[in-house]
């Protein structure tokens, strides 16, 4: 839903006043005015604000697009410095702002930039700031003939490329004995809501322009409290699981050991009981037990998910005899040669199993 209220800035804003002009727009349809200070009940929440400068402080400006510029930026920038060197005042002291109209022409409002900060304070304390500001002259159509509109106090009066306060001096100066068409209350309206939806320039941009703020609804509030309350205990979910993930492995590798070291006992052993046997039964070998090559095969063994270990003995002179099975040759390849890069003299004898396994039957002894 498209929500918008317009309310009218003061020429010289007071800290005391609170009543202003004002026109509340939704979807497109104007659906209340007033002019005291009941139009703050509306301010709040997500509508949006647009103020109305006066006539007599912003000057429009009509030039058509530059040949030199090859976009409209250009073009409104050029449109610019040319509003502000042509306006009376030091440059420095004004703020224009540009924008393409809708007959192709670049319209200019040049404003006084204590006037435009005057504006701001006097919304900001009333908790209004205006997400736009628009001039009051900019609210009248487009057309070739005269045409006089009043917005509020606010009497204006143009044509194509003029725009004025609708003041009898001055209008009888420029206008003289021309017919001038005054809009109607629908025109009066039509003017107001295309503002509200479509304003045709804006004078919050450079410096005055609208800072960016994230506001975040209460509802996404809640929904963030307890997305930061339930990461600890995804955090405590996630160390649970990796726990029982390592406990696991820890399982396996030890029914892997006893495995290993059930084959090379030739008898059953318990994993509190394995490393004892092996010790003993290696350990008063002149050529370092059975210990070392052992664990060195079986550190090899392990990157080769696919290759096993089929038999296994240990010889009193330092050899470990193992036969290995795999897929192909090329797993036990590995296994050899990581035992040979640790220092190991490995002999070995490929064979084909009657299963259509690639068999090799290796020693593995430690020292040169």
């Amino acid at each position: 839903m498209a929500d918008t209220l317009l309310f009218a800035l003061p020429e010289a804003p007071d800290r005391e006043r609170r009543d202003t002009h004002w026109w509340h727009v939704v979807d497109g349809e104007l659906v209340s005015a007033g002019s005291g200070d009941e139009w703050l009940n509306f301010v709040g929440g997500p509508r949006n604000l647009v103020g109305i400068a006066p006539a007599s402080r912003v000057r429009l400006n009509f030039s058509d697009r530059p040949q030199s510029a090859t976009t409209s930026r250009q073009a409104e920038a050029v449109a610019r410095a040319t509003a502000v060197n042509a306006s009376l005042g030091e440059d420095e002291t004004l703020h224009a702002a540009s924008a393409v109209a809708e007959d192709g022409s670049i319209v200019t409002a040049v404003a006084d930039k204590d006037a435009m900060t005057a504006w701001l304070e006097w919304a900001r304390e009333l908790g209004a700031e205006p997400n736009r500001i628009i001039p009051a002259a900019a609210l009248l159509p487009i057309s070739n003939d005269w045409t006089a509109g009043t917005f509020g106090d606010e009497q204006v009066i143009g044509r194509r490329g003029t725009v004025f306060p609708d003041e009898p001096d001055l209008t009888e100066a420029i206008v003289g004995d021309a017919r001038i068409e005054g809009l109607n209350d629908e025109e009066i309206r039509s003017a107001l809501t295309r503002a509200a939806e479509a304003p045709s320039i804006d004078l919050r941009t450079g410096r005055f322009g609208r800072r960016s703020r994230i506001a975040i609804e209460g509802n996404r509030v809640r929904e963030l409290a307890t997305l930061a309350a339930l990461i600890p205990l995804v955090i405590l979910a996630w160390a649970l699981v990796s726990i029982f993930k390592l406990e696991r492995s820890t399982d396996r590798l030890n029914a892997e050991t006893v495995a290993v070291a059930t084959a090379a006992l030739g008898s059953p052993v318990t994993i509190e009981a394995a490393e004892a046997e092996l010790a003993e039964r290696g350990g008063g070998s002149a050529f370092g037990g059975l210990m070392p090559p052992l664990t060195a095969t079986y550190q090899a063994l392990q990157p080769e998910q696919t290759a096993s270990i089929t038999s296994l003995s240990y010889a009193p002179d330092g050899t470990l005899s193992v036969t290995f099975a795999a897929p192909t040759p090329n797993e036990v390849n590995r296994v050899l040669l990581s035992l040979q890069r640790n220092g190991y003299r490995v002999t070995a004898v490929p064979r084909q199993s009657p299963d259509g396994r690639s068999m090799v039957d290796a020693t593995v002894r430690s020292g040169p």
